[in-house]
């Protein structure tokens, strides 16, 4: 790109990207001057604060506009104190790199994609680790469980029967002497 192609009303700007905001800026202001009524001060100080307020321009061109709004206020009598200043929004310092620590390295598209298959692979063995904690954990409650289930109802039952044998056993032995002691 050439600084011909960046050039737009009097800026040359960084890259197309602000370009393109510029012009869009551009198209904002022309639309505001064709339906604004200029020569009422009370309504463009309402379309000054408002542009402010919802932060509708960002580059030099928008600021420009916000800047002579604002002049034409002041011309108009309305105090300087009461009207709000143009925000920038923006840094002028130049920054070296030098003073600061190294910059980080942008990652390769081979290390994004092993930073992505390491990352898979953990998350993988983290759901495996889960789900066999869950597995042990269910067929510990399934062992040590009281309820019949697959693994123990053989003992349960088992142990279900025994239990009414000796019952019955020990009805069967009361019954037993109490005809003893009616026979006698």
């Amino acid at each position: 790109m050439n600084k011909e192609e960046l050039t737009f009303d009097g800026f040359v700007f960084a890259n197309k990207d602000d370009l393109e905001i510029a012009k869009n800026e551009a198209r904002k202001i022309d639309y505001l001057e064709k339906h604004t009524d200029t020569s009422n001060m009370a309504n463009m100080r309402n379309v000054y604060e408002k542009l402010i307020e919802t932060n509708a321009f960002c580059t030099p061109v928008g600021f420009l506009y916000l800047r002579e709004i604002r002049d034409a206020l002041v011309a108009s009598g309305v105090p300087d104190e009461e009207i709000a200043p143009v925000p920038l929004y923006t840094t002028f310092k130049r920054l070296s790199l030098k003073d600061e620590d190294k910059p980080k390295r942008r990652m390769t598209i081979q290390q994004k994609k092993e930073m992505s298959i390491r990352m898979k692979y953990r998350n993988a063995v983290l759901t495996a680790i889960i789900f066999g904690v869950m597995a042990i954990a269910m067929f510990a409650i399934t062992w040590y469980g009281s309820t019949p289930n697959i693994i123990n109802y053989k003992k349960a039952i088992t142990d279900q029967y025994s239990a009414w044998e000796q019952d019955l056993t020990a009805r069967e032995n009361a019954l037993r002497e109490k005809e003893r002691e009616l026979n006698r």
